[in-house]
């Protein structure tokens, strides 16, 4: 359960009754809501002058606006890599990502410095006395718990079981077509390439979609990689919201040496860079949470733009739950959509600027027998309106 504005102002605002605000150095924030009130307003009152570090560039820009004169960095390290004595930090959602977030800021406090961590009592917060030393519950209001480390906190046995195992620069790797894809958790799907891009590209594998080509919401950047390398005619741009994604995009763009065709943007939906930017097809799999709360506003944002970056004739391909009607919405912004492929669990649509008639699709005989492309017509409803908004779902599901 989302805890309501007035519980989120009244943690912050009871947040010096065990913690010394105006000894933080830095406050890290990662998924924090667009539509809660941000820490801020309290922490400020209360003498917090230290650097706002966020994971996301929605949020830096969200807080831009309400806190011009905050110094504020766009990194997920929890400190950016500078030292802290006191920081106080939003926990990660996934246990590994929250791990590895509270390693590395355990790594830059002073000594006798401590680690003040915030979270819903539904993200994991509850568990960290079993897995790390040295912590206890400093507060408890509402939904809302602040836990507390010190810098000679390390994680307890249990904790030595790791999937994550990093190579020396950070990052672990999965295998695709003969490529290497870096990945961190934090982003979707870390552990393996998820079904739905598999579907994405299947469907993508014999055609070439233009010769500019933009990855929305590219996490790992499998996608726009991986059309990258099929197709050399293709100038590609990658393009996240989550600092994390897009470090493991860079990564993966460098390793299989494509830096000359694919570039990676930072950005919350379509910004400010890629709304001066026009391509002959969009890809994606679009978000639906945003840490464990499903969030579809960037992703419905992003769909009413998608039309205006592309060329006449240029296409959006998007794959989905099969639950997610997205061909409504699509309908109101092309010329023509269709159901151009799709699984039991996945749908795969097309969507073309300024094109009425109809659009050959491959055949798809091969592999799950014949399925003709499917025409939507009519828009018929919300696609994400059987979804309740603010759900939270299992601290470890978006690390599968």
């Amino acid at each position: 359960m989302l805890p309501d504005s007035r519980s989120i102002q009244r943690f912050f605002s009871g947040l010096g009754e065990a913690c010394p605000i105006d000894q933080l150095d830095h406050l890290h924030l990662v998924h924090w809501p667009l539509d809660a009130p941000t820490p801020l307003d309290a922490l400020r009152d209360a003498g917090f002058t230290g650097t706002v570090v966020v994971a996301r560039a929605s949020l830096a820009a969200a807080i831009r606006q309400q806190h011009p004169m905050v110094n504020i960095r766009l990194d997920d390290h929890p400190t950016a890599s500078e030292p802290t004595r006191n920081l106080l930090m939003e926990l990660p959602q996934g246990r590994e990502a929250a791990k590895l977030a509270i390693e590395s800021a355990l790594a830059t406090l002073a000594p006798g410095g401590r680690l003040w961590l915030f979270g819903e009592r539904e993200s994991g917060i509850r568990s960290l006395s079993k897995r790390f030393s040295d912590s206890e519950t400093a507060l408890c209001k509402g939904h809302l718990r602040l836990h507390t480390l010190t810098s000679e906190s390390r994680p307890l046995e249990e904790q030595g079981k790791s999937s994550f195992t990093p190579e020396a620069d950070g990052f672990a790797y999965v295998k695709h077509e003969g490529m290497t894809i870096a990945v961190r958790p934090g982003i979707f799907s870390w552990r393996a390439i998820d079904p739905a891009t598999l579907l994405l590209l299947d469907t993508l594998s014999d055609a070439v979609p233009g010769t500019r080509v933009l990855d929305w919401g590219c996490g790992s950047g499998v996608i726009g990689v991986t059309l990258a390398n099929r197709f050399p005619s293709l100038q590609v741009t990658l393009s996240d919201d989550l600092v994390t994604a897009t470090r493991c995009a860079r990564r993966t763009v460098e390793i299989n040496q494509l830096q000359e065709r694919c570039t990676v943007i930072t950005e919350d939906g379509i910004g400010e860079q890629l709304s001066r930017m026009r391509f002959d097809a969009l890809v994606t799999n679009p978000p639906f949470h945003r840490g464990v709360r499903t969030d579809h506003e960037a992703t419905m944002a992003f769909l009413a733009a998608a039309s205006d970056r592309l060329n006449p004739g240029g296409a959006l391909w998007l794959v989905g739950n099969r639950f997610l009607d997205y061909g409504a919405l699509l309908n109101e912004k092309f010329g023509a959509v269709e159901e151009i492929d799709g699984d039991e669990s996945f749908t795969v649509w097309r969507g073309v600027k300024g094109k009425s008639e109809r659009i050959a699709t491959r055949d798809t005989a091969s592999r799950r027998g014949p399925k003709p492309a499917r025409r939507v017509r009519t828009a018929t409803r919300d696609p994400f309106a059987d979804l309740p908004s603010g759900r939270w779902v299992g601290v470890d599901e978006l690390d599968k």
